[in-house]
């Protein structure tokens, strides 16, 4: 199973372009700023020693054209399209965005280039050396093939100055080959993190989690990750219409991890965001041991995880991608019906829960860190082309009320100026295939 899509506030044009520059200003006082905007499938990112932020787009896909296509296995079998427009950004202090590598491969929904596939995550070693990681989000005998997106699936060393690339480990090869968590074939390596010489990658298409030796010798272990069983008169499905008995639907169970992170213990910390149709309150957060991969649940009661970060004090942060199960906020293909607001929870030493950020701004996002400022940092609108975001809030603030004006214009912006876009992004999209 794969990470899936986003949607956005459904609100007022009007009122967000009468109040757009004020609920702007708004958000920065409040404790949420935009520091990028109009970003592609924007993911998770790392920032150098002098403070500037390397952020992977995963770009929006191909029009299908070419025939670089295969259907989702996770959006009711839309095409999938593959194109050349994956990158890694580079956003300085001042906000200047330079791309350091362009050119790599994106597969996404087509046309409305959704829920991409590509460059997904970027790191630095304690030496300073760069590594990027490239999705799938699908079987992975396709990629070499009909996709003809050979970088898809795999870890890189990254050579900053030439934007030059040399190979890892080959996750979507493994995945092919040997099946870890022995479930349906499909691989998309989402996040990692760096603990001395070694990568740990998660897989939520292999459900799995591997560990790399960043020294040439590749994959050394990986693990899969536990089902969660839930009775089936337990999950809450879509109408599918008068032909689908919700009853005769497959349940995979699968864990779908997503977030990673170092705890102040040495150990890896591990968000989930749950199968399909994602029930609410079940997703988990893992504890796994970097030596040998063994894995315990740490907390559970939460939905669609997918970030996770420490602060300087140990405290967990967890990163909540919609607070509703995405059905009921997206449609297959990524028309957004409802609410996809997310939120930041706090997760404290002693076990107790605060949500610090609920809305307000914070919508469909993914990957969640700390910033060398102390402030939280996610990729906004993180499954969708044209309105991606870099936001960074500050864990300390108040979140304001929706229900109040202030509240109100905040949400409005950053909801109904992206649908807007998406739309007008949709219109012309049609009229392309017209």
């Amino acid at each position: 199973m794969k990470l899936k899509h986003l949607t956005i506030t459904l609100l007022s044009v009007c009122v967000a372009v009468v109040a757009g520059s004020k609920a702007a200003e708004a958000a920065s006082l409040s404790g949420l700023t935009v520091i990028a905007d109009g970003l592609n499938n924007p993911r998770n990112f790392a920032f150098d020693p002098n403070g500037n932020l390397y952020v992977t787009e995963s770009g929006y896909g191909g029009d299908g054209k070419d025939g670089r296509c295969i259907p989702s296995p996770s959006a009711g079998y839309i095409p999938l399209c593959a194109a050349q427009n994956g990158t890694l950004l580079k956003i300085a202090k001042d906000g200047t965005k330079t791309t350091v590598i362009s050119n790599l491969t994106s597969l996404a929904l087509s046309p409305s280039g959704e829920q991409a596939a590509g460059p997904a995550d970027f790191k630095f070693d304690s030496q300073g050396n760069a590594y990027l990681l490239t999705g799938l989000a699908g079987d992975p005998s396709n990629r070499d093939t009909i996709l003809k997106g050979p970088d898809l699936g795999k870890l890189y060393k990254v050579d900053l100055a030439t934007g030059g690339l040399t190979t890892i480990a080959d996750f979507a090869d493994y995945e092919s080959k040997f099946n870890p968590d022995g479930t349906d074939i499909i691989s998309n390596p989402y996040a990692f993190a760096i603990k001395d010489d070694k990568a740990f990658v998660v897989d939520g298409g292999g459900n799995t989690i591997y560990s790399v030796g960043l020294d040439g010798s590749g994959i050394q272990d990986v693990a899969a990750f536990p089902l969660k069983v839930i009775p089936r008169d337990k999950l809450e499905y879509p109408d599918l219409g008068p032909d689908v008995d919700p009853s005769t639907l497959p349940v995979t169970q699968q864990s779908v991890p997503t977030g990673i992170a170092i705890a102040p213990d040495g150990s890896l910390t591990i968000s989930e965001y749950t199968y399909f149709p994602y029930p609410e309150k079940e997703a988990r957060v893992f504890s796994v041991d970097p030596d040998d991969l063994s894995i315990k649940t740490i907390a559970d009661g939460f939905t669609q995880l997918t970030g996770a970060a420490y602060d300087s004090e140990g405290n967990l942060f967890v990163l909540q991608h919609i607070n509703s199960s995405e059905w009921k906020e997206i449609q297959q293909g990524g028309i957004i019906t409802g609410d996809i607001s997310g939120s930041i929870i706090k997760i404290g030493k002693d076990g107790s829960r605060t949500t610090v950020w609920s809305g307000n701004g914070l919508e469909a996002a993914s990957g969640l860190t700390f910033g060398p400022d102390g402030y939280l940092y996610t990729s906004n609108h993180a499954r969708l082309a044209g309105t991606g975001q870099i936001l960074r809030i500050d864990p300390s603030a108040r979140v304001p009320e929706p229900s109040t004006i202030f509240g109100t214009i905040l949400v409005t912006t950053f909801g109904s100026v992206a649908m807007a876009k998406k739309r007008k992004r949709q219109a012309l999209a049609k009229a392309e295939i017209v």
